[in-house]
């Protein structure tokens, strides 16, 4: 299977992101986020898909946001952050996630591959193997990620000299379901830092629009 970067998709949320306490005279950052994708395993893997010890399913997410600085402001941080609910005491994880620790621009584009262990990895790490390839297109440097193996994962993007952190930014996230759990529902957090004119300012995505930051991953 080959999942292209030129998928088009609607915006699972759009609007101005908000300071907890308002600020007077503040220029607005919009942002969005899209709709996410995802592939299940026996997608991913096709006829060579087994069943892994403990019966884990694994689901592939992908994740993009979108920010709009209007007026004089700059971005200099961008937190997205994946959470996954629990069901009593049953937890999902992310197993996997791209792009993890990106301190330089690379400008070629870059394709990543899955294989049987569901660990991504790039056409210089034996991506010929892979049962999966993502065209995950030119990655944009500087980010981190925070959460791995956990239920909760956050991409933390900081400003670069070169590269604004304005426009879309795409996430892929491999997520695993202990057999007990069909689904598992996703809810997303966007919070920003920036200058403005009348200075530092933080906003994040509205706690009023909670209910459309959600996704459910997985299948019953």
């Amino acid at each position: 299977m080959h999942i292209s970067s030129s998928v088009d998709a609607k915006n699972l949320w759009q609007g101005t992101l908000e300071a907890p306490v308002a600020f007077r005279g503040v220029d607005e950052i919009t942002a969005s986020i899209g709709q996410p994708f995802q592939w299940a395993d026996g997608e991913m893997l096709g006829g060579n898909w087994k069943a892994p010890v403990g019966g884990n399913r694994f689901y592939l997410l992908q994740l993009a946001f979108t920010l709009s600085p209007r007026g004089n402001v700059k971005v200099t941080s961008a937190d997205f952050c994946l959470s996954l609910s629990p069901q009593g005491e049953s937890r999902a994880l992310v197993f996997d996630a791209f792009p993890r620790e990106q301190t330089v621009a690379l400008n070629d584009s870059v394709t990543l591959g899955i294989g049987p262990d569901f660990k991504f990895g790039t056409t210089d790490m034996s991506v010929a193997k892979a049962e999966t390839t993502i065209d995950v297109g030119t990655v944009i440097p500087v980010v981190h990620v925070e959460g791995l193996q956990e239920s909760k994962l956050c991409w933390r993007y900081t400003l670069h000299a070169k590269y604004p952190l304005s426009g879309s930014r795409r996430m892929h996230a491999i997520i695993s379901l202990p057999p007990e759990m069909k689904t598992a529902l996703a809810t997303f957090e966007l919070t920003v830092n920036a200058e403005g004119r009348y200075g530092p300012i933080r906003v994040s995505t509205p706690q009023t629009e909670q209910s459309k930051l959600r996704y459910v991953v997985g299948s019953m």
